[in-house]
């Protein structure tokens, strides 16, 4: 089963995602800042991140090079609300497989996680 980390300092939204994600056959985790997201990727070695830009800890851009230093191969999203000033093209250069804006549209996201089964043979 691949494992998904859900990394969100926004309880409903983290939350909320879990949920549709679990019940998408997929095995989630969670994570509220940027440390709990390390210790969650040592701990459970996720194939992939969903990752919030800002957490009141760490900046999302700052811990996506550090998590891709950890476990390169790791495919990280990144969420973020919609109206800040990082975009989907920051996100390209620094080598996320993907975005999603916040509120998250379910139907994105259900594309998104269609891909990963693809990309990971399920």
């Amino acid at each position: 089963m691949i494992k998904i980390l859900i990394c969100d300092d926004e309880v409903f939204a983290r939350d909320a995602m879990k949920t549709i994600v679990s019940r998408k056959g997929f095995d989630v985790f969670t994570a509220a800042t940027g440390e709990e997201c390390i210790n969650m990727v040592k701990k459970e070695n996720p194939e992939v991140i969903f990752l919030d830009v800002m957490l009141p800890d760490l900046d999302g851009d700052h811990l996506f090079k550090y998590l891709k230093d950890m476990k390169k191969d790791i495919d990280i999203y990144f969420i973020t609300a919609s109206g800040t000033v990082f975009t989907e093209e920051n996100a390209k250069e620094l080598g996320a497989k993907g975005y999603l804006s916040k509120p998250v549209d379910m139907k994105e996201l259900f594309n998104i996680l269609d891909k990963i089964k693809k990309d990971f043979g399920e």
